[in-house]
C-alpha cells in the first residue's frame, strides 16, 4: 500500500507538471503552430487548455492541503487541538512556500482569462513548479553547495515541468486532426523544446546525484539509490520514446497513421513520466545517502547511534555504551536549516523489540552545549529497539521523531 503522504506528493507534482507544462506548451509550441492558420482547431486547442490547466490547479491546491495536513499530522501531536496546520504554515520554510504558490495558482488561473497575458502566466506557472525546490532535499543543504543544489533542483523542475508537462497537449493536438502543415511545425517545435528540457534534466540530475549519493555504489547497495536507479531507468526509457519521435516519425508526418503513432508515443512518455513523478513523491520522503548536516559530535566506538530527519526536524540520538545493560543517552535537535532547534521539554521513548520488557521513558536534561541527556537508563534487552523523541516546541507546539536503533548484546 502507497503511504499516503507518498500519494499525495504525487498527485501533487503530477498536477502541477501538468498546469505549467500546459501552459508553457501553448505558449512556446501551440500558438506558434498554428500562427496564420487560426480556424476552430485553434480556438478549440486553446479552450481545452484552459480547462486541463484549470483543473490541473484546482487538483494541485486539494493535494497540496492534503500534503500540509499528513505532514503536519506527521509532525505535531494533536493536530486539530493545538494548532499544529497553523504552526507550519507560519513557523516553517515548507509553510512558506506553500502560502506562496497558492498565491501562484489563484495568479496563474486568473491569467489564463487574459491570453494576451501569455507571458506572464507562463513566468507564474514556472515560479509555481520552480518553488517546489524549496521543500525537497534541496532546500535543506546548507551552504554555497546547497544554494547550487537548490538552482540545480529548479532547473530540474522547469526542465521536467516543460517537457513532461507538454506532452499531453501535443497527443491531444495531434489527434485533433490539424492542417498537415500545423502538425509539422507543432511536433518541429516540441523536439526542440524537448531537446533543451532533456539536456537541462541531465545536467542537473547529475549536480542533484553529486548531492544525494555518496557514490555510484548507493545506487545498488541502498533503498534510496535503488529507487533513484529506477528513476534513472524510467527516463531512460522516455529517451528511447522521444528518440524514435524526434528521428523517425517526425520525417513521416505527411504519410497517413503518423499523427496518431506520435500521439500514442507522446501519451507512452507520458505514462512512464508519471511512474517517475512517484518515485519522486516517494524519495523526497527518505533522507538521502549523502545526506549534509552539521558535524557530529564523536560517537565512542561501542555507543549505538541514529540520526533521525524529517522535512522540518531532526534528532542525533547517541546510546553509551550501546548494548543492554545500564547506559547514557544523548540527544542532539537541528531545525530544517541545521541550526539547533529551540525547545522547551525533550521526552525519549525507548521501546524494546517485541515482546519485550516495558518501554524506557524518560525526560532530557538541557546541556550547557544545547544538547539534551538522560543519564542512568536500563536497557534490558538486545536487538532493534525502537527511539521516539518527543520534542516540547517554545511555541506549544510538540513535534515526535522515531527511528531504529541496535543494541548490542551485554558483555560477559
Amino acid at each position: 500500500m502507497v503511504d499516503p503522504i507518498v500519494l499525495a506528493r504525487t498527485v501533487h507534482l503530477a498536477a502541477t507538471v501538468l498546469a505549467a507544462g500546459t501552459v508553457c506548451f501553448l505558449t512556446l509550441v501551440a500558438q506558434p503552430a498554428y500562427a496564420g492558420s487560426g480556424g476552430p482547431g485553434a480556438d478549440a486547442l486553446r479552450r481545452g487548455g484552459r480547462i486541463a490547466v484549470w483543473s490541473a490547479l484546482v487538483v494541485a491546491v486539494l493535494s497540496g492541503a492534503a500534503w500540509l495536513a499528513l505532514l503536519s499530522a506527521d509532525i505535531y501531536l494533536a493536530v486539530c487541538l493545538h494548532g499544529g496546520l497553523w504552526t507550519v504554515l507560519t513557523d516553517t520554510q515548507f509553510g512558506a512556500v506553500w502560502m506562496a504558490r497558492l498565491a501562484l495558482a489563484v495568479l496563474l488561473g486568473l491569467l489564463l482569462l487574459w491570453p494576451a497575458q501569455r507571458w506572464l502566466a507562463l513566468a507564474a506557472a514556472g515560479a509555481l513548479v520552480g518553488l517546489l525546490a524549496y521543500v525537497g532535499h534541496a532546500g535543506a543543504t546548507p551552504g554555497t553547495a546547497g544554494e547550487i543544489h537548490l538552482i540545480s533542483d529548479m532547473l530540474h523542475l522547469l526542465a521536467a515541468g516543460a517537457w513532461l508537462g507538454g506532452l499531453p497537449g501535443l497527443a491531444w493536438l495531434l489527434l485533433a486532426r490539424p492542417q498537415p502543415q500545423v502538425a509539422a511545425r507543432a511536433a518541429a517545435r516540441f523536439s526542440v523544446l524537448g531537446i533543451v528540457c532533456v539536456a537541462a534534466l541531465i545536467v542537473s540530475g547529475l549536480i542533484n546525484s553529486w548531492n544525494l549519493l555518496s557514490g555510484p555504489v548507493d545506487l545498488v547497495d541502498t533503498a534510496y539509490g535503488r529507487l533513484l536507479a529506477l528513476k534513472i531507468a524510467l527516463f531512460v526509457a522516455m529517451l528511447g520514446i522521444a528518440a524514435v519521435n524526434r528521428f523517425h516519425l517526425t520525417p513521416l508526418l505527411a504519410q497517413a497513421g503518423t499523427r496518431a503513432a506520435l500521439a500514442r508515443n507522446s501519451l507512452a512518455e507520458t505514462a512512464l513520466g508519471l511512474g517517475v513523478l512517484l518515485l519522486v513523491g516517494a524519495l523526497g520522503t527518505m533522507a538521502p545517502t549523502a545526506h549534509h548536516h552539521l558535524p557530529t559530535a564523536d560517537v565512542p566506538a561501542d555507543a549505538a547511534f541514529v540520526h533521525i530527519h524529517t522535512e522540518q526536524a531532526m534528532a542525533e540520538v547517541t546510546i553509551d555504551p550501546g548494548r543492554a545493560g545500564p547506559a547514557n543517552a544523548n540527544i542532539r535537535l537541528l531545525d530544517e536549516n541545521f541550526s539547533e532547534l529551540p525547545a522547551n521539554v525533550v521526552h525519549l521513548t525507548l521501546e524494546p523489540p517485541a515482546p519485550g520488557p516495558a518501554p524506557v521513558e524518560r525526560d532530557a536534561v538541557r546541556q550547557a552545549d544545547g544538547t539534551w541527556a538522560v543519564d542512568g537508563i536500563d536497557l534490558p534487552a538486545s536487538g532493534n529497539w525502537t527511539v521516539r523523541v518527543t520534542i516540547g516546541g517554545t511555541n506549544g507546539t510538540q513535534i515526535v521523531l522515531d527511528g531504529p536503533i541496535v543494541i548490542e548484546k551485554a558483555r560477559p
